[in-house]
């Protein structure tokens, strides 16, 4: 099952950019999770309310919608929407700061990529276009590219060290937290 760009850019963006930004243009996505449970970091803590402020073209933000990160005792967190719907999230430390996002869709096995900075209250939300990436770099790390717009990452054997040297360009969104 695929998501359209629009939903995953709005998890992403709304959740934590969490999101699940992920299935914009130039999505990082695999088949089944590539990051366990046992090397998440609460890097929230126990979660909380998050504004969300998109990215426009002149490089200001405007506030958007809010969501709320929940913490579970498996050091995950659940991201529930305004309106109720709940997506598993783990958060994966790949730099002093910065933290691959791993997003599990509806079918409980497919997962999106974001790369999320957090500063204080304030999370930066990146996800990276795999039409921007050095194409042969990605191949050498096993990731499949199709339609220059998807990255799957189902045989690369180090995510953590991918996403670490991905060219992320802008954030697309910020959130702060309430």
């Amino acid at each position: 099952m695929t998501y359209p760009r629009s939903r995953l850019l709005r998890l992403g963006q709304t959740a934590l950019a969490l999101s699940v930004s992920l299935l914009l243009a130039g999505c990082f996505t695999s088949s089944q999770p590539k990051f366990t449970l046992a090397s998440a970091v609460p890097a929230l803590g126990n979660g909380g309310r998050y504004i969300v402020y998109q990215r426009n073209s002149d490089g200001s933000f405007q506030r958007d919608e809010s969501f709320e990160m929940r913490g579970r005792a498996d050091r995950g967190y659940d991201y529930i929407e305004d309106k109720g719907k709940v997506t598993p999230v783990s958060l994966h430390r790949i730099g002093p700061d910065r933290y691959v996002a791993q997003a599990i869709r509806e079918d409980g096995k497919t997962a999106d990529y974001l790369v999320l900075r957090l500063r204080g209250n304030e999370v930066l939300s990146y996800g990276p276009d795999c039409a921007k990436q050095d194409a042969a770099k990605l191949k050498g790390l096993g990731v499949e590219i199709r339609d220059k717009t998807t990255c799957v990452i189902d045989r690369v054997a180090d995510p953590a060290a991918l996403f670490a040297t991905l060219e992320l360009g802008e954030p697309g969104v910020k959130m702060v937290r309430e």
